[in-house]
């Protein structure tokens, strides 16, 4: 696979989930993200002005994180945050399912969930659902996996990076039981930091299409510096 830096690029979302991020971090956060080119620059919920702001007239995606990082506030609220964020210029949303409601085998909590971010980011955001796989075994990656294809979201994404890394065999649970064309496969989790290799060998043998991380710009100027183009 031969990837130009932006084609490399844009295999990446940018996050910045500190807690005690200022505005100015989150603003140079957004500026390195644009500067880079990834495919999104993701910060939590009350960020999401000064990210689109910082993004205006660029084609990196503002993103925001939906009950991050543990899924557990009500589907309510859930939806009440995925409606602000688009109001207020999300363009990318990733939301956190509730992983106990789906450890205990209620699908049909876990699905009324997705299907409402789906509905809420249809035409205006790219919708994302966050696993959690460490907490999941294959058969529930597998069933989530399903629940979240059938319903049209458009990427699965493995952890929120606070908890646990996803294993190799873990994602190809994922990427065997998506049930449609349109959803691909977004890798994050511990530790954030990724090396240029393992990037490159997950997208080109694990069928990887977006990968989340705080390093996200580093990375890029790496693979810039190794195709001797900067």
């Amino acid at each position: 696979m031969n990837l130009t830096v932006a084609e490399y690029a844009k295999h990446f979302d940018m996050a910045l989930h500190l807690q005690s991020s200022k505005e100015e971090d989150i603003r140079a956060h957004a500026r390195a993200a644009r500067s880079a080119g990834v495919a999104a620059c993701y910060t939590n919920s009350f960020w999401t002005p000064v990210v689109a702001e910082e993004l205006r007239g660029s084609d990196v995606r503002v993103g925001t994180a939906i009950s991050f990082p543990y899924g557990c506030t009500s589907t309510d609220m859930k939806f009440a945050e995925i409606e602000e964020g688009i109001r207020l210029g999300a363009t990318a949303v990733d939301m956190v399912i509730n992983i106990g409601r789906l450890r205990e085998g209620d699908d049909e909590f876990t699905r009324r969930e997705v299907e409402g971010l789906v509905e809420r980011t249809r035409g205006t955001a790219l919708s994302k659902v966050i696993f959690e796989v460490c907490f999941l075994t294959d058969e529930e990656i597998a069933r989530l996996t399903r629940i979240c294809s059938d319903a049209g979201v458009d990427y699965v994404k493995t952890a929120t990076g606070s908890q646990g890394f996803p294993t190799e065999a873990q994602v190809q649970v994922m990427r065997d039981n998506i049930t449609n064309d349109n959803t691909k496969l977004k890798v994050s989790g511990v530790p954030r930091t990724f090396t240029m290799p393992a990037t490159l060998w997950m997208i080109e043998q694990l069928g990887v299409s977006l990968i989340g991380t705080r390093s996200a710009a580093s990375l890029v100027q790496q693979y810039a510096a190794h195709l001797g183009t900067n």
